[in-house]
């Protein structure tokens, strides 16, 4: 059987770019980006860099989902967040010109472009509107970290870890089974997610199926009664 051959795309014609940070370049800028960058393929598993090894660009996910992780001082990883179509890694090592703080792992089968520091540089530089958008997303991802350590001092596992289930849902809703969270999880990433044992993620995941909340299938998650998950999680809406 022959492979499927990856169609790469180009930015001028790219979908996701409308909607991402470059949504406002001109229309030489966008050919010099299309120009300088590189396209790469990644199986569920591989890594884009590893967390201490220095940045020499930014990824940019065409297609797929990319789990970004830290380790912590036992060892254990630890998911930081979850990134899609559209979103770009390492900007703020490349920025601070520092080695990566995380690492980033395909958790399906991905297309992510690459731009070299040079490139991105001359957007920073030359673009007078791009480093405000930069400082938008930065600003996001600080504030979405601030609420996450939030949750973890005050919420106990049970209502983080429903916490943690409906912003999948909301963020990867499957457009053909609404119900079906769109990304495939073992329990110890969900663990991760949380942070919490893989144990009591297990436990808890058990009891909110028991409880006819949750649905769970394999790796696959249903939601039954957001309703009810909202009240688990403590929280009004999500």
């Amino acid at each position: 059987m022959r492979k499927k051959k990856v169609e790469f795309p180009k930015c001028e014609t790219c979908p996701k770019r409308t909607a991402s940070v470059f949504c406002d370049l001109s229309e030489e800028e966008v050919t010099n980006m299309s120009a300088n960058k590189g396209c790469n393929f990644y199986k569920r598993g591989q890594n884009l860099f590893y967390e201490g090894s220095r940045a020499i660009g930014v990824h940019c996910i065409y297609e797929g989902k990319v789990k970004l992780t830290k380790l912590g001082i036992d060892g254990k990883e630890q998911i930081v967040k979850i990134a899609s179509d559209g979103e770009v890694l390492g900007y703020n090592s490349l920025l601070s010109q520092m080695p990566y703080n995380i690492s980033a792992e395909a958790l399906d089968d991905a297309v992510v472009c690459f731009l070299p520091t040079s490139t991105f540089s001359e957007l920073i530089d030359n673009n007078k509107d791009f480093p405000r958008k930069m400082m938008q997303v930065m600003a996001k991802d600080t504030q979405d970290m601030e609420q996450r350590l939030t949750n973890w001092m005050q919420k106990s596992v049970r209502e983080r870890l429903a916490e943690v289930l409906l912003l999948l849902h909301n963020r990867y809703q499957d457009k053909e089974k609404p119900q079906v969270i769109d990304v495939r999880l073992s329990r110890e990433e969900i663990a991760n997610l949380v942070g919490t044992a893989t144990e009591s993620a297990i436990r808890y995941l058990s009891e909110l199926n028991t409880d006819k909340i949750i649905q769970l299938k394999g790796k696959e998650i249903i939601i039954l009664d957001r309703e009810k998950l909202l009240k688990v999680a403590n929280i009004d809406m999500v």
